[in-house]
């Protein structure tokens, strides 16, 4: 695939920030698409950033300005050192409809994973979390899916012939869905059947207080996502006032960045999208801003992953057994010496064997079952393998 027919270059000519020297800012640490600098030989990189434009042609011009603050910003940020290899791809290309960006966008995602580099997708609209899940469809590939929001939008508007993108990855074209998690939403935005029906179906939603009460609970669960989408309207006004629906709640700015440094910290992920971003209303370019952050320590995040998995390698980790009362399955937690990381095993016997799989937890969980309570993470995991 040449990636050059995908995307379009990069302008240059931005204003670089002064927060440090600029020997010391990304900026000196990332290769970048331009027209005299062209994408080539890419598959050692680690990182690659990809601009979406809005498709609306009416937006176009707005969102083009959104990409370059962004960049403007991020670049302005402190450089990493050359043991993680970025590239800025630029912004993809307008296609003549709305599917020719879909699957533009997904066949690039598809090259990316293919040679284990990470894309980091940012954009206006939310429904470009499609294309990167038809990637992984098209690879056949189950994955679990992370949605940081303060909405679920599992929309079906028949008079409008519109499907929104977790309606069509959720209903309609889950073969490659195993799981969906649901990060910060806020109950006042939520239908009570819409949280009933993905409970029912064994997934995940966790509210805007309960994380932000327990933020290093998303530790354990971006651990284990392979998608993680950030919707920058999570976060409230008056932190990232450039968003289409903007509310006095949400996250803080700097909790959003703790997400997205333990996204980048997840071994297991393989991709991440920001959208939502309107420049329109961005007061300062606060929210450019901010997604710029949100890039910079995901990427500090990728830069320090340690990769663990206790089946693998024993001596580094302290193996803990529960029998909760009255509960006919023991439970077996691992704590790692190293990072002081939870796992614990759920028993699979689909296969007519006793298998047992290993998903991430906390010391919460542990504690939990030893008081003789089953933790609810482990519930819904052995309810859907089984």
């Amino acid at each position: 695939m040449n990636l050059n027919d995908y995307f379009d270059t990069i302008d240059l000519k931005i204003d670089f920030k002064n927060y440090i020297s600029n020997k010391d800012q990304l900026i000196s640490s990332i290769d970048i698409n331009t027209t005299t600098n062209k994408i080539r030989n890419i598959e050692n990189y680690n990182i690659a950033i990809i601009g979406v434009p809005d498709s609306n042609p009416d937006n176009i011009t707005d969102s083009l300005s959104g990409l370059e603050k962004i960049r403007e910003y991020l670049y302005s940020l402190s450089g990493f050192n050359r043991k993680i290899k970025l590239y800025d791809l630029g912004n993809l290309k307008k296609g003549k409809t709305t599917n020719d960006y879909i699957i533009a966008l997904r066949d690039v995602i598809i090259e990316l994973i293919t040679l284990n580099i990470t894309p980091v997708i940012i954009g206006a609209a939310e429904d470009a979390i499609y294309p990167n899940y038809l990637a992984y469809n098209k690879l056949e590939k189950k994955i679990n899916l992370v949605s940081v929001d303060s909405k679920i939008g599992l929309v079906e508007d028949r008079e409008k012939k519109y499907k929104s993108a977790l309606w069509k990855i959720i209903v309609e074209e889950n073969e490659s869905l195993f799981s969906y998690t649901n990060m910060g939403y806020q109950t006042h935005y939520v239908n009570s059947g819409i949280s009933k029906y993905l409970s029912d179906q064994s997934h995940f939603l966790y509210r805007l207080g309960y994380i932000r009460s327990k933020i290093k609970e998303v530790e354990p669960i971006f651990r284990d996502a392979d998608v993680i989408g950030i919707n920058i309207s999570a976060g409230r006004q008056s932190d990232a006032p450039g968003q289409l629906q903007p509310s006095p709640n949400g996250f803080y700015g700097e909790e959003l960045c703790q997400m997205s440094k333990y996204a980048g910290m997840s071994s297991k992920l393989s991709s991440l999208g920001i959208y939502d971003y309107n420049f329109s209303s961005d007061i300062n370019c606060q929210t450019a801003h901010l997604i710029a952050q949100l890039i910079w320590y995901f990427i500090d995040g990728y830069n320090n992953r340690i990769v663990e998995y206790p089946l693998e390698n024993y001596q580094d980790y302290k193996k803990y057994i529960v029998n909760p009362y009255g509960f006919e399955h023991k439970l077996v937690f691992y704590k790692s010496e190293k990072t002081d990381r939870w796992w614990v095993e759920v028993p699979s016997f689909k296969s007519g064997a006793d298998k047992q799989i290993l998903i991430s937890c906390t010391n919460d969980d542990y504690i939990e079952a030893s008081n003789g309570d089953v933790p609810e993470r482990w519930l819904k995991f052995f309810q859907k393998i089984n």
